[in-house]
């Protein structure tokens, strides 16, 4: 299992945080990822605005995995406070979605984007740029940095540094915005 620390913004200035990261961080690669959501028939996890936990096969660089995440928020918030990621590689991704529809799960949504990533000091910084949503960024510690809140000041403090105007979306990940832009949940 893998536990994520990180933040997810949508990125009002993406050119020139491009431009000042590939200045200061260290390029790290583009790649373009598919992602497929699925949910339980009898259990919608985007029914919630707020989902606390979701099933991913990605698409990405020929190669696919298959995720289950849950998520962690500080009591009632909107604030994400950590991720728990448990991952397999995928041989075969059109096996694992016949899999997961014989397991009485229902593809939801699929989330297709660019994403460039660079290191930078103890964080990856992605920009994403999300079909139907727009430009993102994510910083995410890459170790924890005193306690969960102090880690999660830590990556905000990465924004301000690189100079990112950004606004927190209403609601929660990718699936989530497009959904509701759909009005498809």
């Amino acid at each position: 299992m893998n536990e994520e620390i990180e933040i997810k913004e949508i990125l009002k200035n993406p050119q020139q945080i491009e431009d000042k990261l590939k200045q200061i961080a260290k390029f790290v690669k583009e790649k373009t990822q598919i992602d497929e959501y699925f949910t339980p028939k009898h259990e919608n996890y985007f029914e919630l605005k707020r989902p606390v936990k979701y099933i991913r096969v990605r698409h990405e660089d020929n190669k696919s995995n298959v995720e289950f995440q849950f998520l962690h928020f500080e009591g009632d918030s909107k604030n994400l406070i950590k991720t728990d990621e448990y991952e397999t590689k995928v041989e075969d991704p059109k096996m694992m979605s016949i899999i997961l529809k014989k397991l009485d799960m229902v593809h939801k949504v699929t989330v297709k984007k660019q994403r460039k990533q660079f290191d930078y000091k103890d964080f990856e910084i992605v920009i994403d740029n999300v079909e139907q949503l727009g430009y993102f960024i994510e910083v995410e510690a890459k170790k924890l940095l005193g306690s969960l809140k102090e880690t999660k000041q830590a990556c905000f403090n990465i924004l301000e540094e690189i100079g990112a105007e950004w606004e927190h979306p209403t609601l929660g990940g990718y699936p989530i915005l497009i959904l509701e832009k759909n009005d498809t949940k």
